[in-house]
């Protein structure tokens, strides 16, 4: 069972990504590997869909690499991660994308600070909404393994009078589930709003009220609701079909009409069928 409270949250990704790699035939894992060395730069990082450069895709490049094994091209990464760590320009996101590719990449016997950490996705992130910023948060904290009592503490204070206005979408629904669950608030209310997002047939939505469901939304959702113990089974085989309907010679497509191939959706695909296969099984292991 990969919900174990001792592993970091990122590692947890990681494991579920796994799980979906290794349920597939080994004709497509070569696929997806040859595409994850296409989407590599030649100075080391992984490629935007501009063909760039860029921190946010690169953690989702290094973490299939992880996930699938293939971690024979890392050595550039770790060049072009060096660069990246004292660069004082790039966004809170990607920020926080560096801290965590550094503690796998190089476990450093030194953690970024508290202080620091709130003060980049806080005071650098002021238009980043407060569930996503505590995902942010709770997965560097988590990797870090420090100062974790102390950050619950305040956030869980922060979560109780949080009252979120107007329609969020899918995936900030279920960084506010997972908050709470984290927290240990209860959350069944927001774990409620997050089935209101699926769509029977097929996967889940953007917003309840648009038609087309997307993997990334399908992904963290389901995610979400395997870690707050949501029964999936009536909703495995519709999702496991979306998923395999939009996968594309070695990558997932983001499942809403657009047809570009990127690393974030294949990590999103893997996700969601991990998360999928993983449920099945402790349902077996349970019956």
């Amino acid at each position: 069972m990969i919900s174990d409270q001792n592993i970091p949250v990122y590692k947890q990704l990681i494991q579920y990504v796994e799980a979906g790699f290794n349920v597939l035939d080994e004709e497509t894992q070569q696929q997806i590997i040859i595409f994850l060395e296409t989407q590599q730069h030649k100075n080391g990082g992984f490629t935007d869909r501009g063909g760039n450069p860029d921190l946010y895709y690169s953690i989702f490049g290094f973490w299939l690499c992880l996930a699938g094994n293939c971690t024979g091209h890392l050595d550039s990464f770790k060049s072009y991660i060096t660069t990246q760590k004292d660069n004082q320009k790039i966004g809170p996101v990607e920020q926080m994308a560096v801290i965590l590719i550094d503690t796998e990449l190089f476990k450093p016997q030194k953690s970024r600070s508290l202080f620091s950490l709130l003060k980049v996705v806080f005071g650098k992130g002021k238009r980043i909404e407060l569930s996503y910023k505590f995902f942010l948060l709770t997965l560097v904290i988590d990797a870090q393994n420090r100062y974790n009592k102390v950050y619950y503490f305040f956030a869980r204070i922060w979560l109780y009078f949080y009252k979120p206005k107007g329609n969020l979408p899918c995936s900030l629904m279920s960084a506010l589930t997972f908050a709470k669950k984290k927290v240990g608030l209860n959350f069944k209310k927001e774990q409620q709003k997050l089935i209101s997002y699926y769509k029977e047939g097929v996967g889940f939505r953007s917003f309840a009220s648009v038609t087309n469901s997307d993997i990334l939304s399908t992904a963290v959702a389901l995610f979400v609701l395997r870690q707050t113990n949501y029964d999936l089974r009536l909703i495995t085989v519709d999702c496991i079909n979306f998923i395999q309907h939009n996968y594309s010679s070695g990558a997932f497509l983001s499942g809403d009409g657009d047809e570009t191939r990127d690393l974030e959706y294949t990590f999103y695909g893997l996700l969601a069928l991990g998360t999928l296969i993983e449920n099945g099984e402790d349902s077996e292991k349970q019956t």
